[in-house]
């Protein structure tokens, strides 16, 4: 069997066709889930940085305000695992959008360790501008599929998302689930 890697007269698809899917410029499309995954998450990470191109806010500050529009008074630690990301990270995005002052950010009264985050009307104008664009971006996004499919698609992304949430976690695959890794003892 020759090297795929290598450019031979035949593409990879025809040795691995399980594999291996030719896109429409003949480059080979791994059909593997996490390859899949990560090809799909460059094209909305630029897409939606396309959509964001002179506004005052980058991806990630978008979907804090979005989550604050959807839940307000969501406290940070709510929203760190809502977004994905490590709390030390959420705090940092909190941080700069409240310096922008696009979010409120108030001491939870039920829990005084707990920070309230809610949209102040500068940011309400941000996302209200931005969210046309967002809409549309994703709308493009999703285009390549029937109008049934792209309503399947999402269902399946939050199955698939839903069904292996223990890996959905800030640090997944550096870091070992649970505790920290035990350093045996010289005893």
């Amino acid at each position: 069997m020759p090297n795929i890697g290598q450019h031979a007269k035949a593409p990879a698809a025809r040795y691995l066709p399980e594999l291996f899917q030719l896109a429409t410029n003949g480059t080979p499309i791994r059909r593997a889930p996490a390859a899949l995954a990560r090809r799909f998450q460059q094209i909305c990470v630029a897409m939606i940085a396309e959509a964001l191109v002179g506004e005052d806010v980058v991806q990630l500050e978008y979907a804090v305000l979005q989550f604050l529009d959807d839940l307000p008074g969501i406290d940070q630690r709510r929203l760190a695992e809502a977004l994905g990301i490590d709390r030390n990270n959420t705090g940092v995005l909190v941080e700069g959008l409240e310096k922008k002052g696009f979010l409120d950010r108030r001491i939870n009264g039920e829990d005084r360790r707990a920070r309230q985050l809610s949209l102040t009307a500068k940011g309400r104008k941000v996302l209200d501008r931005v969210r046309p664009k967002t809409r549309v971006t994703s709308e493009r996004i999703l285009k390549p599929l029937a109008r049934a499919e792209q309503k399947q698609f999402i269902d399946f992304m939050v199955r698939l998302i839903e069904g292996n949430r223990s890996y959905a976690r800030p640090g997944a695959g550096r870091r070992k689930r649970g505790s920290l890794q035990q350093v045996p003892s010289n005893q």
